[in-house]
C-alpha cells in the first residue's frame, strides 16, 4: 500500500501548499494594499481605489463597503499565495518566481483601468509607475516569504 493512501492527509499537505500559500498571500496582500493606499494619500493618484475596484464584477454592487473590498483583493492574493508556493515547490528559485508574479500582475492595469471612471486612466503614467512598483513588491515579499519557506523545509527547526 503506498503512503499516498495509508496516510491521505499527508499527501493533501504536499500537493496542495494551503497554509504557507494562505500566510504568504496575506502579507503579501496586505502589504500591497497599505503601500498603494499610503501612496494614494500622499499623491492623490487612485491605485488603492483600482486595487480595490469591483465595478467590473457581475452580480455584486458598484461599492462595497472598503473592508468588504480589501477582503476581496485578500483572496485573490491568498489565491496567488496557495499557487506561488505550489510553483516554487516544483521549481524552486522563490525570490525570482515572486518577483515574476509581481511583474505579471501588474499588468492587470491594462484591462482594470477602462473598466470604471472613478479609476487612473490607461495613460496616467504616475498612476502606472505606482502600479508596477506596488506589485513588483508584492512580487519580492512573495518571494521573500517563499525563499524563507523554502529553507525551513530544506533545513527544519528541531526543538
Amino acid at each position: 500500500m503506498s503512503d499516498a493512501v495509508r496516510h491521505p492527509s499527508r499527501s493533501l499537505k504536499s500537493s496542495l501548499p494551503l497554509f504557507s500559500g494562505i500566510i504568504t498571500g496575506i502579507v503579501s496582500g496586505v502589504f500591497l494594499g497599505l503601500f498603494l493606499k499610503v501612496v494614494q494619500t500622499l499623491t492623490d493618484e487612485k491605485v488603492y481605489t483600482l486595487l480595490l475596484n469591483i465595478d467590473f464584477v457581475p452580480g455584486l454592487p458598484p461599492r462595497l463597503p472598503e473592508w468588504i473590498e480589501f477582503f476581496l483583493h485578500l483572496a485573490v492574493s491568498v489565491i496567488i499565495g496557495i499557487f506561488y508556493i505550489w510553483w516554487i515547490r516544483r521549481s524552486g528559485r522563490p525570490v525570482s518566481r515572486g518577483i515574476l508574479i509581481g511583474a505579471v500582475s501588474s499588468l492587470l492595469y491594462l484591462p482594470l483601468s477602462p473598466l470604471s471612471p472613478r479609476v487612473p486612466d490607461l495613460n496616467d503614467a504616475g498612476a502606472i509607475f505606482y502600479w508596477v512598483v506596488g506589485h513588483l513588491l508584492f512580487g519580492t515579499l512573495l518571494g521573500l516569504c517563499g525563499k524563507y519557506i523554502h529553507a525551513k523545509k530544506r533545513h527544519p527547526v528541531h526543538h
